[in-house]
């Protein structure tokens, strides 16, 4: 119920101010729970940024989907390079392939089936060539033969056993680009300049382009079928690897891990050439690089949090307080408003304890110092990982042993990642997992979005929650803001009560005082009159 506010007429009070002033020091607890909610929501991302961070380094490493840095799969770490001594053949080695040399010789390459149709116009000489524009009654007039349409003006082709039908008023154009995108597997193409038709299967291999050559089509073009088959053709490629010989439809295709290319047409059998496949030392160590960069890129993020330096008397700003202030000086207060809280934050320094006694630990009796990988002595770079001299030891250790190097990281336990495991099972999995794989099982119990049997998330989604995911919304920390606005909005409606009660109290006291001066006003004027009667 709105209240009549009656201003200071008789008193001569500024009210407005006086309740204003009143209520000022009544809102004071209701910023106080304004304050509380804006730090909880400042945590709140800060907490999200780091996920985000995590998220992105468990994505990049231990994720299948990403097959070039997956380090929890043995093959990402048994990384082969491969060369050959031909031009004409490249070579490419998969984690399959074995260390050493072969021979290989090319005996042909493989080929596909073609039919070309020369000066398929009847007057091509004249310049009445094809137009792309021409409907198929223009081109069969062209043509060294007629088209046969039937009485719908229509003709049903069949190429490779694929059905197309052909209108008297479709274009050339139209056609064409019917036949391509068919079932037929063919590429047809028509040359303005040279008067030519050719047809092309799109894959390698022996075989014909065949056609019931409905309508004349073929014949009309000049590819008179025989047996159904038109044109040359195709040809399978054909090798020696180590004298043994093979054949394969496509010209790139992969034996014994090695991926053969043959990139030139070859009809004649070639020299015998030298394939040889090798650890890629520096493609394995650039991973490594790169993984202990990112690592320590995670670790700085989240230290820097952790020593974030608090600063108690920068309070967030209300509304009110903004309104007084410059835009500058507002950025720099919150800024110091924002640092530190999350300082000393345990559910992060437990998730980074865990990294790093996750790759001090050893695996397979092997520590990470014997390969040159170790722990900064530098205090202050709070457990990043530093490759000794320059890298050059990680290097030796590739080139002398990659598959110890590969079990370091990749060794996978016979025990699935569950977060339902017992403390049994999560400890013989930790001691038969790599390094790799312990890092992941850490990060997914902090960030994981499946539930566990007891119906919780990762930890740090427990508390924060993550955009994209039912824990954006429902998390300790919304809920704790659920709580403080719910409290807000009881207490700001007693506070409009209590807003509501002082002018209630200052309008009866200006009714009271204006009844005295009226009262007032009467005795005044009778005693004067009292006085002139005499």
């Amino acid at each position: 119920m709105s209240i009549l506010r009656i201003g200071g007429i008789a008193s001569g009070l500024d009210t407005e101010q006086i309740v204003k002033d009143l209520m000022r020091v009544e809102r004071m607890k209701t910023d106080k729970l304004f304050r509380q909610r804006q730090v909880m929501d400042w945590q709140k991302e800060q907490f999200r940024t780091i996920i985000n961070h995590v998220r992105r380094f468990r994505d990049k490493y231990f994720n299948i989907a990403q097959p070039g840095t997956n380090l929890m799969s043995p093959s990402t770490l048994k990384k082969m390079t491969a060369s050959s001594s031909s031009p004409d053949v490249t070579v490419t080695a998969g984690a399959d392939a074995l260390n050493g040399d072969s021979t290989f010789q090319v005996l042909q390459s493989a080929v596909a089936a073609q039919a070309v149709a020369s000066a398929v116009c009847a007057n091509s000489a004249a310049g009445n060539r094809l137009s792309l524009s021409d409907n198929m009654q223009t081109v069969s007039s062209k043509l060294t033969q007629e088209l046969q349409f039937d009485e719908n003006g229509s003709f049903n082709l069949s190429i490779n056993g694929a059905q197309i039908t052909i209108h008297q008023t479709d274009t050339l154009n139209t056609v064409l680009n019917r036949i391509n995108t068919s079932a037929a597997d063919v590429k047809v193409s028509y040359s303005t300049f040279s008067d030519s038709v050719t047809f092309t299967a799109k894959n390698t291999g022996a075989g014909h382009i065949t056609t019931n050559d409905g309508g004349n089509f073929f014949s009309a073009l000049g590819l008179v079928p025989i047996d159904e088959n038109i044109g040359d053709p195709g040809r399978n490629a054909e090798f020696k690897i180590n004298g043994f010989a093979g054949t394969r439809t496509s010209n790139v295709f992969t034996i014994d891990g090695i991926t053969y290319n043959i990139f030139a047409r070859i009809d004649e059998p070639t020299e015998v050439m030298t394939v040889t496949a090798s650890s890629d030392t520096e493609g394995i160590y650039k991973l490594i690089e790169k993984f202990i960069d990112d690592y320590n890129s995670l670790l700085e993020t989240i230290n820097s949090k952790l020593k974030e330096e608090r600063f108690r008397d920068f309070s967030p700003l209300t509304e009110e307080q903004k309104d007084t202030m410059k835009d500058k000086d507002i950025d720099k207060w919150e800024e110091k408003a924002q640092s530190g809280l999350l300082k000393n934050d345990s559910s992060l320094e437990n998730m980074l304890r865990n990294m790093r006694s996750a790759l001090y630990d050893t695996v397979v009796g092997f520590h990470l110092s014997q390969i040159g990988i170790e722990t900064s002595r530098d205090y202050r770079d709070q457990g990043k990982l530093v490759l000794k001299d320059s890298g050059n030891t990680l290097r030796q250790a590739i080139a002398a042993n990659p598959d110890k190097i590969t079990a370091i990281f990749s060794q996978r336990s016979e025990i699935s990642y569950s977060p339902n495991l017992t403390s049994a099972q999560r400890q013989q999995r930790y001691n038969e997992s790599g390094l790799a794989h312990r890092l992941s099982d850490i990060i997914s119990d902090n960030i994981r979005t499946t539930r566990s049997n007891q119906g919780h998330k990762g930890l740090l989604l427990e508390k924060a929650g993550i955009e994209g995911d039912l824990s954006e919304v429902n998390n300790f920390i919304d809920k704790r803001i659920s709580e403080i606005n719910q409290r807000m909005n009881r207490m700001n409606e007693l506070l409009d009560r209590k807003e509501q009660q002082y002018y209630r109290q200052f309008t009866a006291m200006e009714k009271v005082l204006q009844q005295l001066y009226s009262q007032s006003d009467w005795l005044t004027m009778q005693l004067n009159q009292g006085f002139s009667g005499r």
